[in-house]
């Protein structure tokens, strides 16, 4: 695969070739015209004044470097001395190419007879060749003075993409064993590119999963306490003590409630919604996943999405659950084959023919640490086995509007991930 650089030196090399060869095309056809006008012009001129011709039939102009016959015939007198070929049917200027020479005759009709001029044009024929092989020598070597230029204008042009993708590189190094698809400059800075989102997704995932266990913990905390204070107030008498339970519960309530509220704040964030190519969009998803996941080679991924299809969504919510989504039959369905459909009118269905999910582990899919049917033991989540990719998938698509489901594929071979982007 030819680098950046490369790719810019040739377009610039190709951009010029086209240039030269069509201003040498016609710079060349410009002066083969004028060659031929200036004979056609020279033999008008002895014809509107006979008396410059030469007195012999047969002459050699030295000034032009040709031959130049000149023949008048008498009304009757037939053309025996004539050549073939300039015997023309009708008066004016023809032009004759008979093997390596070119002919240019003249005729002209006169109450005394008939005027014929011919003319033998190989030398100016042979100058406009010329003419052409030094355009080729000079058009040659602008070539490849252009190409030898554009390697180090390329050289400066991607530079600064250069130092972006090595900086990316640097700042977010990548895991090991990834396949390299492409090899320069852009490949480097598409895969730098890919693992920062993949980082950015891995700390909002954190930062989910931490909230989401803050809020677990200080409701069970907050449970505990008002039931607490419910059976106090069943067994203690009216009184002060009955006043500060109760007033323990209200705010143990006003605690819940604020964390409802942060959630729900959270759920209804601004979204940056405009209209969005739903093919391209997943077609560039799994390419940024395959990139970056070495097993991705087992998977055949097939994109049915209508090419047509315009949606108006947040494409950063919608990239990020599929490829939560794809990454997930990445590790549990291959080896298999992975399309996405469209089922109108609103919902992407994301399809694997892998050993598919249980009936009954269906609605526990989406909890989280929940992974093959399990309950995730605390030791296998911290050492990266969560099981909060799906959970964090179905919250995704709750602050959206949208609405993920799964179902068992047919003949309970696969399962199928639906994202109805319009619930309602």
């Amino acid at each position: 695969m030819s680098t950046l650089t490369q790719r810019v030196s040739w377009a610039l090399t190709l951009i010029a070739a086209l240039l030269v060869i069509i201003m040498g095309g016609l710079a060349y056809v410009a002066f083969a015209r004028m060659e031929d006008e200036m004979v056609n012009a020279m033999l008008i001129s002895y014809a509107r004044n006979p008396s410059l011709l030469p007195d012999s039939a047969y002459n050699r102009s030295e000034a032009l470097g040709a031959e130049l016959d000149s023949y008048w015939f008498l009304p009757g007198q037939t053309l025996d001395n004539l050549p073939e070929f300039a015997r023309v049917p009708r008066p004016g200027i023809y032009e004759f190419h008979i093997g390596s020479d070119t002919w240019h005759v003249l005729r002209q009709d006169k109450e005394q007879g008939q005027l014929y001029l011919v003319y033998r044009a190989t030398p100016h024929e042979d100058r406009v060749r010329e003419f052409g092989l030094i355009l080729l020598l000079i058009g040659s070597a602008t070539i490849l003075l252009v190409f030898l230029l554009g390697r180090r204008v390329a050289r400066h042009a991607v530079a600064p993409m250069l130092t972006l993708s090595r900086h990316l590189e640097n700042w977010a190094p990548g895991r090991s064993g990834l396949p390299e698809h492409q090899d320069d400059e852009a490949g480097r800075l598409i895969r730098a590119f890919n693992r920062m989102q993949e980082q950015v997704e891995e700390l909002l995932t954190h930062e989910r999963e931490f909230a989401a266990n803050l809020g677990h913990e200080l409701r069970t905390g907050l449970t505990a306490i008002r039931s607490d204070c419910e059976l106090l107030l069943l067994q203690l008498p009216e009184g002060p003590q009955q006043q500060r339970l109760q007033r323990m519960m209200a705010q143990a309530d006003a605690v819940t409630a604020s964390l409802d509220a942060a959630e729900s704040l959270a759920y209804t964030a601004e979204r940056h919604v405009r209209e969005v190519d739903v093919h391209e969009l997943a077609q560039q998803t799994w390419q940024a996943v395959a990139l970056l996941d070495a097993n991705s080679h087992q998977v055949r991924w097939s994109n049915l999405v209508p090419d047509t299809l315009l949606y108006t969504l947040d494409p950063y919510a919608l990239s990020m659950l599929l490829r939560i989504l794809m990454r997930n039959a990445i590790d549990h369905a291959a080896p298999c084959k992975l399309q996405l459909s469209w089922i109108a009118p609103s919902i992407l269905a994301l399809q694997d023919d892998g050993p598919g999910i249980a009936k009954q582990d269906q609605i526990l899919i989406f909890e989280r640490h929940f992974s093959q049917g399990k309950q995730l033991p605390t030791g296998l989540r911290a050492k990266g086995h969560r099981g909060i990719g799906l959970a964090l998938a179905r919250q995704l698509a709750l602050a959206q509007g949208w609405s993920l489901s799964v179902q068992s594929g047919p003949d309970g071979k696969g399962c199928i991930f639906k994202l109805d982007l319009d619930p309602s």
